[in-house]
């Protein structure tokens, strides 16, 4: 199963580096503005350059689910889950470039923010366990990819949860931290799958990835799984 051709490949693999480096920038600043800039209401340059950086992330993100996920997707359902995520992305990018600018509340901004993430960590479950199945990913970049979107899940699922309990009670505080630093150490750790996403678009297509597979073969691993399963 390719993606797409090799040269477009090691283009893509720029975009998965840049997308690497622009989100781990942008994590930087979102914790120097809570860290330096919060506490004394101001002036939010750390957070404005944040937001910029999150515009141009999710552009970029926008286009490596498009991009990845075609040897993946199929006409139907799953192309069109592709396509919203990565539409809904390029909102999430719109919404930060207003935000720096003060054009739109910062509520309604992190409320689609939230939701474009939990869009995105569907898509990482997804398409890790999908290009797995199908050969085109390694067993590491599949299973970073899967603790990567089950990690953000779990995280915001859990500050969400919080929100059942009184305001700073003593079990609204601990579960809030918990989801916090869940939610939060996961996404710090994303752009490393990226990287690895794009060391793994410029290497050499192997046979696998080059065979293509017709959409009603089944998964040749989930096969091999269930005939050592009944073997045994």
């Amino acid at each position: 199963m390719s993606m797409i051709t090799t040269p477009t490949n090691a283009r893509m693999s720029w975009v998965a580096f840049a997308t690497a480096g622009v989100t781990l920038t942008a994590g930087a600043f979102l914790i120097a503005m809570f860290v330096l800039e919060a506490p004394y209401n101001g002036p939010y340059n750390f957070g404005r350059a944040n937001d910029a950086l999150a515009a141009l992330g999710n552009v970029l993100i926008a286009a490596l689910v498009l991009h990845v996920s075609r040897p993946a997707e199929r006409p139907g359902r799953s192309r069109a889950f592709v396509r919203i995520v990565a539409a809904a992305s390029v909102v999430a990018a719109v919404c930060s470039i207003l935000l720096a600018f003060g054009l739109i509340a910062f509520e309604v901004s992190t409320g689609i923010s939230i939701a474009v993430i939990l869009l995105q960590a569907s898509w990482m479950l997804w398409v890790n366990t999908r290009l797995y199945d199908l050969g085109v990913f390694s067993r590491l970049l599949s299973r970073c990819g899967q603790l990567v979107g089950a990690g953000l899940w779990m995280g915001l699922l859990t500050v969400g949860i919080s929100a059942m309990f009184g305001w700073l009670t003593i079990a609204q505080v601990l579960i809030l931290g918990l989801g916090i630093f869940i939610a939060g150490g996961v996404w710090l750790a994303w752009p490393f799958w990226f990287v690895m996403l794009g060391l793994h678009l410029r290497k050499r297509p192997t046979a696998a990835d080059s065979a293509a597979a017709p959409a009603t073969a089944p998964d040749t691993r989930r096969r091999g799984r269930r005939s050592a399963s009944h073997a045994g």
